[in-house]
């Protein structure tokens, strides 16, 4: 079982989608990778954030995609300013996973194109791109053969789609059942012990995205 630290987060009163919490993360020998969300903004530049508004993070009030990342600078994102995905990737040193996970919405072919034309510079790093939307990742093959791909499967999205061209497929709890497909299988929204544990049982090459890292370390020493 390997674990990616879902916005980088380890345990749960963590921070997520900082430098911080990113840097921490990378540096903890049973993290296999990390994951983060990405959007646009209105000049066409990529930042790590999970909602669609600044309100919930920030010192600062509005929506990414209306504003510019001049604009986004004003404000504080949980203490930090806020952060680009080219920073992030420049700053990481590590042949851990990076899980990028596109947000947006399910035309936004753009931001598709941004984050190639970012990641082509560091083929060095170990990139996998993931979404609930299916037209967006189906895009992003279309660009660029050579980066892994995953489709986001649950809280009632995708359900038809289990069965699909894409690298991974990224279950939700609720298809644990799916635990012995023929395919590469990641789970997300896992943070119970038991639930590790039975999934480690029956499978142990898969990986789990959890903002409780911590607590399942023993399950990959």
């Amino acid at each position: 079982m390997k674990l990616i630290a879902h916005r980088g987060k380890i345990e749960k009163n963590d921070i997520g989608n900082t430098r911080q919490a990113f840097q921490k993360a990378l540096s903890k020998p049973y993290i296999s990778g990390i994951e983060c969300d990405v959007r646009l903004t209105k000049d066409l530049h990529v930042v790590i954030m999970h909602d669609p508004v600044i309100d919930f993070v920030s010192d600062g009030s509005g929506i990414v995609k209306y504003m510019t990342l001049e604009e986004l600078k004003k404000y504080e994102f949980n203490g930090e300013p806020i952060l680009e995905l080219e920073e992030l990737l420049q700053n990481i040193h590590s042949e851990k996973m990076i899980l990028i996970e596109l947000k947006g919405e399910a035309n936004d072919y753009e931001l598709v194109e941004t984050v190639n034309n970012i990641i082509k510079k560091y083929s060095h790093l170990h990139i996998v791109i993931i979404s609930f939307w299916y037209p967006l990742l189906r895009k992003f093959q279309e660009i660029n053969k050579q980066i892994e791909v995953g489709l986001l499967i649950g809280y009632f999205l995708n359900g038809n789609h289990i069965y699909n061209h894409f690298d991974y497929n990224l279950f939700s709890n609720h298809y644990l059942e799916k635990i012995y497909m023929n395919k590469k299988i990641m789970f997300f929204g896992i943070n119970n012990k038991q639930e590790a544990e039975k999934i480690k049982q029956k499978k142990d090459d898969v990986y789990l995205i959890t903002d409780s890292s911590l607590l399942f370390s023993n399950l990959v020493l």
